[in-house]
């Protein structure tokens, strides 16, 4: 055996060692009598990342998937205020965005914090400066529609990673959502559900750390890491929250 090998173990037993303590970690959740097997599931990922929510967590809930338009105007949506701040005006023409925002109805799936956006200067720098938030609710839609999966890592996204899902993954301005949706393959509640699951559960050990507790990574900003989180958990549960307006998404831990 080398003197690293003997200093520091080979990869093989680091990873054996780890898997370990998740497995051992694991076991205060297979003693709870309500636990499913998907909610184990997720509880290995999140501990296998360094994320500790409680065990004590539901794992029944009345979730139902909204239609694929809807996912596509909250998108969109999404979309239109991103080209109002961070498109000039001489590239792209006000009335324009505004004729999409009619066209699809996409203020209906808007806040009135982000309706207010549209009375506002296109050059608005505080508004701008907050806009990035929305980058992450728009991953976890346009995921439904192909995009790559939301990661949890809780990094936040690139703007070269806002403008692929701008590009390849939303409704052109020229058309209308309800024809752009036809074609479109998209994720089975099954997979929605399992995904959100382990997005509450990720909510629940970022929460716990924004109270000062141990339960997130050495290297995890509870505010602005678990931001990020939070707003890709937001759209996930707003996704199978049917009926339920953005502003009154349940995102309680």
């Amino acid at each position: 055996m080398s003197f690293f090998k003997k200093i520091f173990g080979s990869k093989n037993e680091q990873k054996s060692e780890q898997r370990a303590t998740s497995k051992t970690s694991l076991e205060p959740f297979k003693k709870v009598p309500w636990m499913t097997d998907l909610r184990l599931k997720n509880i290995s990922i999140c501990l296998d990342a360094g994320f500790r929510p409680v065990s004590s967590l539901p794992t029944e809930f009345e979730r139902q998937l909204r239609p694929a338009v809807e996912i596509a105007q909250r998108l969109n949506a999404i979309k239109s205020l991103i080209f109002w701040l961070m498109i000039p005006e001489e590239n792209l023409e006000t009335n324009k965005i505004l004729n999409f925002i009619d066209t699809n109805d996409l203020k209906d799936f808007m806040s009135e914090e982000e309706k207010e956006i549209l009375n506002m200067p296109r050059d608005d720098e505080q508004a701008r400066s907050s806009i990035g938030w929305k980058f992450e609710n728009a991953w976890s839609l346009a995921w439904y529609f192909g995009y790559k999966e939301p990661e949890i890592s809780g990094q936040m996204m690139p703007g070269e990673q806002m403008q692929e899902i701008l590009q390849d993954f939303s409704c052109p301005l020229d058309e209308k959502i309800e024809d752009w949706v036809k074609d479109k393959q998209t994720i089975s509640e099954e997979i929605v559900m399992e995904k959100e699951d382990l997005f509450y559960c990720l909510h629940n050990a970022v929460r716990s750390a924004q109270l000062g507790r141990d339960t997130v990574p050495s290297s995890f900003d509870p505010m602005v890491n678990g931001g990020v989180i939070h707003e890709r958990r937001h759209s996930l549960t707003w996704m199978l929250s049917k009926g339920v307006s953005w502003d009154q998404t349940d995102l309680s831990t």
